[in-house]
């Protein structure tokens, strides 16, 4: 049965999940195949088994890095640089920096009203007629009222509802940060763990595996 071609794409995607695995087993089988090949002398066994040890311990400078980088702290080497550049004895270029910034104001809206009279000399008709009015343009003004806070009551709804979309890719955000803090690091660990395990038996039984390989 022919295998199919979207097949073989997947193999390097499903190898890379298991990168760290593969890091870790390289320098542990590039030690073994060093310190066990016939001939070793107990030196180069020690040797080995020492450069795994300062690995190991690499991994934990590797592991603070990525927890550092997570929350957005600066590099070790940028703390470095920046702690050299303020030296006391070296000399600095003093650089000034001039801005303009605008300032706004906000101003409310001013609405101006106005009443219909009856006129000099009233009659019942022009009574009538002026209270109609007047009644008119006060029914205008509630719809027109009820019409801005409607759309004042929307925009509110509006901008918490995006609030608390926000607030809530925020909580998810930290979430992930702290998971990726607490198990994230796990392999790192592994990994450095690994070395250690193997530098220190290749350190403290170079002589023997020295007389074992012979």
């Amino acid at each position: 049965m022919p295998i199919n071609a979207s097949r073989f794409k997947a193999v390097w995607p499903w190898l890379t999940e298991a990168r760290y695995r593969w890091l870790c087993a390289a320098f542990i089988g590039v030690a073994l195949v060093v310190s066990l090949r016939p001939h070793t002398t107990e030196p180069i066994i020690r040797l080995t088994g020492l450069i795994l040890q300062l690995l190991g311990i690499g991994t934990v400078i590797w592991g603070i890095s990525k927890t550092r980088a997570l929350f957005g702290h600066p590099s070790f080497a940028n703390r470095t640089k920046a702690w050299l550049s303020r030296f006391p004895l070296l000399r600095r270029k003093t650089v000034i920096a001039a801005g303009s910034g605008t300032l706004s104001l906000g101003l409310g809206k001013v609405r101006a009203y106005g009443t219909h009279g009856p006129g000099a000399n009233p009659t019942i008709e022009s009574r009538l007629d002026s209270l109609e009015k007047n009644v008119t343009s006060i029914r205008e003004r509630i719809n027109q009222t009820h019409k801005e806070m409607d759309e004042e009551f929307q925009k509110t709804a509006d901008a918490l509802r995006r609030e608390e979309q926000l607030r809530q890719v925020e909580d998810n955000a930290i979430r992930e940060k702290l998971e990726a803090t607490g198990t994230g690091g796990v392999y790192i660990s592994a990994i450095g763990a690994s070395w250690l395990f193997v530098g220190v038996i290749l350190s403290t039984a170079a002589t023997e595996i020295a007389v074992w390989v012979k």
